[in-house]
């Protein structure tokens, strides 16, 4: 074996110390109205989570026939944070929607997600 758990658990706590922001993570939460409908609201599901955030490049995507360009960002956490694609992420530079989560790699150390500024 390559690492061993000693090994990933200082790989792990090292990572940590590479996240110098702090954020909060949103879930989306629907309540039902008189109307037969639902109300969305947005919830803090994890408050002050130690994260970075990277600035990307920039991605094209076409809405309604026309090209729109979006601003992208890398936000790194813990391995084991909870944080799903659609989340909302609060920061002290903007709110950002969470588009993908690479999660799942063998001796992962840090979370990866891939953010669009709302």
């Amino acid at each position: 074996m390559l690492l061993d758990t000693n090994d990933l658990r200082y790989a792990r706590a090292e990572a940590k110390v590479a996240m110098p922001e702090l954020v909060s993570i949103q879930r989306r939460s629907l309540a039902a109205d008189v109307t037969g409908g639902f109300t969305e609201s947005w919830v803090d599901a994890y408050q002050n989570v130690p994260a970075r955030l990277a600035d990307g490049s920039g991605q094209e995507a076409s809405t309604a026939g026309r090209e729109d360009v979006q601003a992208s960002f890398v936000m790194t956490v813990a391995y084991d944070q909870s944080v799903e694609q659609d989340d909302r992420v609060t920061h002290s530079s903007g709110t950002y929607i969470v588009l993908f989560v690479n999660e799942g790699r063998s001796w992962q150390t840090a979370k990866r997600c891939q953010l669009a500024r709302l």
